[in-house]
């Protein structure tokens, strides 16, 4: 079936991510966020609500979601906005810290039915939490904000696909561990299983999952590894995921990176980025604009996306070829046996498995 083009953009995407705000209450010592040379602001309200309308005027996505950088319940407005996208009648993701859920911010989202709501709770004891930087905020205190949250959200709206998204580092980073110190989050299969197990425990503790689903979830459990990206639905639309730690295109290298000869990436495929300053990025992993093919306060998004440059990218994506020297610098390597590689296993895991999980669970 041949999508609609809005611009030279193949419609409707997966997802639009929104960032409302790239200013963030932790300071994690695994996030791009120490090395962001960007000025830190809030979107204009605006123009993030006429940026809603008129991606769900012209179902642009299938839904929004208010994620790249920093924590976006942060905005001051983010209530009035979320209210505008429902309204609007588009679907709203969120991705966030969680430390605002066991506020009167958590109280207020109660009142707001969300598609998906994304925990980045990453480090799941209180040693490993000590990454998160989250100054004066205690472990317990936010794991029971978090949980109390979730208690009241799932029991209020059971269709809303809630996410825990933990870190994982089977592998490490040396570039980023030069300049932070080690990083040790879920490092073995072992652990991470267990980790699940316990954690599986508390949801259970919650919601009461019937006895079929539970066996269902443990078995699968039992077979996840520290290896490669993991997604389990724990009980119905509640999942755990763990992703491998990134260095987010290299933003911690201090290395020569040999460019990419070629490669895949969702950018322009599956979704793009609107930055707060109104920067249109290729992708969510951009945590410094460098992929900026226009800005909405100069231009419309769809003459953005109608532009020479939008084409030759989106073209080239689907032909594996890497169109913008960042994405040739994000997929490319120090190591000559990485550089050979790489771009094939972008193909293999964006344009095969992942979709296919997508397909599967309905998340992301």
């Amino acid at each position: 079936m041949t999508k609609k083009l809005y611009g030279h953009l193949p419609i409707p995407l997966k997802r639009v991510h929104i960032e409302l705000t790239n200013v963030c209450d932790f300071n994690c010592v695994f996030c791009p966020k120490s090395e962001m040379k960007r000025r830190y602001g809030y979107m204009d309200t605006a123009l993030a609500k006429a940026l809603i309308d008129e991606l769900t005027g012209n179902r642009v996505c299938e839904k929004i979601t208010f994620h790249v950088m920093g924590e976006p319940t942060l905005h001051p407005d983010f209530f009035d906005i979320l209210s505008h996208a429902e309204k609007a009648g588009m679907g709203v993701g969120l991705t966030t810290n969680g430390s605002c859920l066991g506020t009167e911010k958590g109280k207020r989202l109660l009142s707001h039915r969300l598609h998906q709501l994304d925990v980045s709770f990453q480090t799941p004891d209180a040693k490993s939490f000590v990454l998160r930087k989250a100054g004066g905020i205690k472990f317990e205190a936010y794991l029971k904000g978090v949980f109390d949250f979730f208690a009241a959200y799932h029991k209020k709206y059971p269709e809303t696909i809630f996410k825990f998204r933990f870190l994982n580092t089977r592998f490490s980073k040396k570039s980023l561990e030069k300049r932070k110190g080690a990083i040790d989050v879920i490092s073995s299969t072992r652990e991470l299983r267990k980790t699940f197990q316990d954690w599986a425990g508390r949801i259970y503790d919650i919601t009461g999952a019937d006895e079929a689903f539970r066996a269902k979830a443990m078995k699968a459990l039992n077979k996840l590894t520290a290896y490669k990206w993991n997604v389990i639905e724990i009980c119905p639309n509640v999942f755990f995921e763990t992703y491998i730690l990134e260095d987010w295109g290299h933003a911690f290298d201090d290395r020569p990176v040999r460019d990419a000869w070629a490669g895949y990436c969702f950018g322009m495929r599956d979704h793009f980025a609107v930055l707060h300053n109104g920067d249109v990025a290729l992708c969510c992993i951009d945590y410094d604009g460098n992929t900026a093919i226009g800005n909405l306060h100069k231009e419309p998004l769809k003459q953005i996306l109608s532009s020479e440059k939008a084409k030759k990218i989106i073209e080239g994506f689907s032909k594996f070829r890497l169109e913008h020297p960042y994405c040739k610098k994000c997929l490319g390597s120090s190591s000559l046996a990485a550089w050979l590689f790489k771009p094939v296993a972008s193909v293999v895991a964006l344009k095969t498995l992942k979709p296919f999980f997508y397909n599967k669970k309905k998340i992301f």
